[in-house]
């Protein structure tokens, strides 16, 4: 269903939050270090991993093709912020 892919999603953005987290804490930054970044990793290393094991059916995948494409415009979107507030 295209839930699951919507849940995949979540489940490898909170990850890279975290670990992205993680990542500043070691590197001794208080931010989170490349978390959007760890979180596309995950999505597309994760929807690899399902669909060659035959667990990904047409509609997850779907759930996966959507928010993934809805995932880079955001990202842009908050990126472009972050780089106008810093300017200010």
């Amino acid at each position: 269903m295209i839930i699951y892919g919507t849940a995949l999603l979540a489940v490898c953005h909170l990850l890279g939050i975290f670990l992205g987290d993680l990542l500043g804490a070691l590197l001794g930054a208080k931010t989170n270090v490349g978390g959007v970044g760890i979180a596309m990793i995950l999505l597309i290393c994760g929807r690899h991993w399902l669909h060659r094991r035959g667990l990904m059916p047409e509609t997850t995948e779907l759930g996966v093709t959507f928010w993934g494409a809805m995932y880079i415009p955001v990202v842009v979107a908050m990126a472009a912020q972050q780089y106008v507030v810093s300017a200010i």
